[in-house]
């Protein structure tokens, strides 16, 4: 077992399951600092710490690595072949979970930093490693790092998370839909890839809005409705007005991602059959695209509540999560330079795509919506799911990749 696999072996089997990210932060800093590295780690809570390193002359363009350290939950830990902490090595494929969601992509990218510091590539500019809390319940070490300025001068970032799939799977329809490719261009991909894993590069990705209304009126007898206040009527009302903001965006479909997707997931009210109901609340799900951002939906769900407020309802908005839709342009630098260095590097063609979810990348465009953006790491479709795993070939090319990558954009 060579050194970068031992490294992810090693973190693989940590625990960081909601927390206790602090081992792998550790673990990181003294690899990193082994080598000359210097890191930041910032506390988020009891045992749930983010990492910061930087390598470069500091004089040109801020470069961000982000990977996160926290998984899901183990599952079913009867149904893996073996423990989910394990790292088992078999047929050239790593097991655990969180493996390829991330922390072969983390670990690629710590692996890739200390290459470039150890031949002492020249990094004209700043390379920012940030490992990540919390990413898998509300991006938790994104959001602080972006509130301690670490997104503020970044113009370019890369997120490695898993953008892979068994190439077997370019037979299926949805993979084909996905991607935009009939049957024949698919096959074609697939014969033409000497790998085991057919790879993208993800470009966009949806954003999210969770947010409550919730209505106050006053109970009142049902035989006697006028001396109360209906807190059901007043939420119809607001959903009315809603629905017709959202149906004049039907029209307004980003390229790669569609159209902005509204969802209402959750409606209480009332007390009893016979009574007006004193209280009720709404609850919703929107997936957002850049065309119609989260800070713009917001804006108006405000103003209809001041509107509903202002002919008799009470109503307040709750924003539960806001994280905002990412889209890089086909034609920007990072995009191509990835690709062109992914081919070569990968042995297959590389499509773009969008996906239906989101990453860390939500918290930091905040503070710049022209940072160019890509997704990109070793990893496949098996995340979350019962026996995890990273092709190993594919995770110890991720590393050389980054290398190439980051040194051709710190040039």
């Amino acid at each position: 077992m060579n050194e970068a696999v031992e490294a992810l072996s090693a973190i693989v089997k940590m625990n960081t399951v909601n927390g206790n990210e602090k081992q792998v932060a550790d673990y990181l800093a003294q690899l990193l600092n082994q080598h000359g590295i210097a890191t930041k780690l910032i506390d988020y809570g009891p045992k749930r710490t983010s990492l910061v390193a930087e390598i470069g002359d500091g004089h040109g363009p801020v470069v961000g690595f982000d990977g996160h350290e926290d998984t899901v939950a183990l599952g079913d830990t009867s149904k893996w072949t073996g423990s989910p902490l394990s790292a088992v090595v078999k047929d050239n494929k790593l097991f655990g979970r969180g493996v390829t969601d991330m922390k072969a992509g983390l670990m690629a990218g710590v692996l890739a930093m200390i290459n470039l510091k150890e031949a002492n590539v020249p990094l004209h500019g700043t390379l920012r490693l940030m490992a990540t809390v919390g990413e898998e319940n509300g991006h938790l070490g994104a959001e602080q790092l972006v509130e301690q300025g670490y997104a503020d001068d970044l113009q370019t970032l890369i997120v490695g998370e898993p953008s892979g799939a068994d190439k077997r799977l370019l037979s299926q329809k949805p993979i084909q839909a996905m991607l935009g490719v009939d049957a024949a261009t698919a096959a074609k991909m697939a014969a033409a890839n000497p790998t085991t894993e057919q790879h993208f590069i993800e470009l966009a990705h949806k954003g999210s809005l969770t947010y409550t209304v919730h209505a106050k009126g006053v109970a009142a007898h049902s035989s006697m409705p006028t001396i109360g206040k209906n807190a059901i009527e007043m939420l119809m009302t607001f959903y009315q007005e809603q629905q017709a903001y959202f149906d004049r965006f039907k029209t307004v479909v980003n390229p790669v991602l569609g159209a902005t997707i509204p969802v209402v997931t959750l409606i209480k009210g009332g007390e009893q059959i016979n009574t007006v109901p004193a209280s009720a609340e709404l609850s919703m799900k929107v997936r957002t695209i850049p065309e119609l951002r989260n800070d713009k939906i917001i804006a108006k769900l405000e103003q209809i509540i001041a509107d509903c407020n202002q002919h008799g309802a009470a109503l307040t908005l709750e924003i539960q999560s806001s994280f905002y839709p990412v889209h890089t342009p086909e034609n920007a630098t990072l995009v191509q330079v990835a690709k062109q260095i992914g081919e070569a590097v990968l042995t297959q063609a590389l499509p773009y795509f969008g996906a239906p979810g989101g990453t860390d990348a939500s918290s930091y465009i905040v503070k710049n919506p022209a940072m160019e953006i890509i997704v990109f790491g070793p990893g496949n479709i098996t995340a979350h799911q019962v026996n995890e795993y990273v092709d190993l070939d594919m995770y110890q090319r991720f590393i050389k990749l980054y290398e190439q990558l980051i040194t051709k954009l710190l040039q």
